[in-house]
């Protein structure tokens, strides 16, 4: 008798099965995906993650949904991102890159899962570099897809491309790609998204990338430069209608100039944290703190402070504060980034940052 059950679904997953076969079982396994046991039952047998993976394609649309659906919750898992990266389907192209294809076909109608497991096999530090040796040669056109919002003619919004965007940023090379291999496009045409009030997704995935670029010093220049105009995109979510006297409202960047009554904050959580972190990372080199301070930017961040309740955000936003608020000469270092604190006071610093997270909560 066969050890495992599943093995006696795998000819009713083949291609050529009767319909209703493919149905009836691909069902089942959904719903089997939907539990952290059901898909680690799934991972031990390659012969149905095969027939999930050649699924995806099917003729018919339910199928083909269904199976991306199976995909998308068993990537949802750690392990089962790692283990979907090692399949090859029959067409010899890897994984990363037939979900790649479904996203740039705009007939495509469960394009949007291809992007959610896209998003989950990118997730992981540890697969970062693996995947990015895939999605390289691809990234212009999948910006281009991306920013195009209508592309999809099935009514896929394509809107997990964005932290798909953010994941591979993570990697040295995507970085690079994003700066200096293509001076200024691809930013240029992700950064308006980091304001896009239809989605929170696309909203977040922007900002994250951004956020990453930040972590390495030696793109702040470039992230500043005038022809990016990134404290437009970055401030604004964090920017409400509130007035602000002419000396100040003079040094806001243009576009941020007596915004209406109707301005709001950006409403996710996330998403304000992710610029507050972005700002700190960019206050390491004294040039680009000068920048900060002559663009208004303390200036929105006591406003901010007024308005935000999250304790960590609020700490966070305190320590962007008092590094902007202080003469150069009290910050004491070219470039902090490189300043080495001993442990025993980055330990001492965790237990007051707690301490005054717990007194604000």
């Amino acid at each position: 008798m066969d050890q495992d059950p599943l093995n006696e679904l795998v000819e009713f997953l083949k291609p050529e099965s009767r319909l209703d076969l493919k149905h009836i079982s691909l069902d089942h396994i959904l719903g089997l995906s939907g539990t952290e046991d059901g898909i680690h039952v799934l991972l031990k047998n390659e012969k149905i993650i095969q027939c999930l993976i050649e699924l995806t394609d099917d003729r018919v649309a339910e199928i083909s949904k269904n199976a991306l659906l199976v995909l998308v919750n068993v990537t949802a898992n750690e392990k089962g991102a790692s283990e979907l990266l090692k399949y090859r389907p029959s067409t010899k192209r890897n994984i990363i890159e037939l979900l790649i294809g479904y996203i740039l076909n705009p007939d495509k109608k469960e394009a949007d899962a291809a992007c959610m497991i896209l998003s989950n096999l990118t997730r992981s530090e540890n697969a970062v570099e693996v995947c990015t040796d895939t999605f390289l040669p691809h990234l212009n056109d999948l910006l281009n897809v991306f920013v195009n919002t209508t592309y999809n003619k099935t009514g896929s919004n394509l809107n997990y491309l964005a932290p798909i965007f953010s994941n591979l940023s993570c990697s040295p090379r995507v970085r690079k790609w994003f700066t200096e291999e293509n001076p200024h496009l691809p930013l240029i045409k992700l950064l308006p998204f980091c304001n896009y009030e239809a989605s929170s997704i696309r909203r977040g995935g922007a900002i994250g990338t951004v956020r990453n670029i930040s972590f390495d010093t030696n793109y702040h220049e470039f992230l500043l430069s005038n022809d990016i105009d990134l404290l437009t995109y970055l401030l604004s979510p964090l920017m409400g209608n509130e007035d602000y006297p002419d000396d100040e409202m003079d040094k806001l960047p243009i576009a941020l100039q007596y915004l209406g009554k109707e301005k709001h904050r950006d409403p996710d959580i996330d998403i304000r944290k992710m610029i507050i972190e972005t700002l700190n990372k960019l206050c390491a080199k004294r040039n680009i703190r000068e920048i900060l301070r002559d663009n208004g930017v303390y200036y929105v961040l006591r406003e901010y402070h007024k308005w935000e309740k999250d304790p960590n955000t609020l700490l966070a936003c305190e320590n962007v504060v008092d590094i902007l608020i202080q003469k150069e000469e009290e910050v004491g270092a070219e470039d902090l980034s490189k300043v080495d604190i001993p442990e025993e006071l980055n330990s001492k610093f965790d237990e007051m940052d707690k301490e005054y997270i717990d007194s604000v909560k």
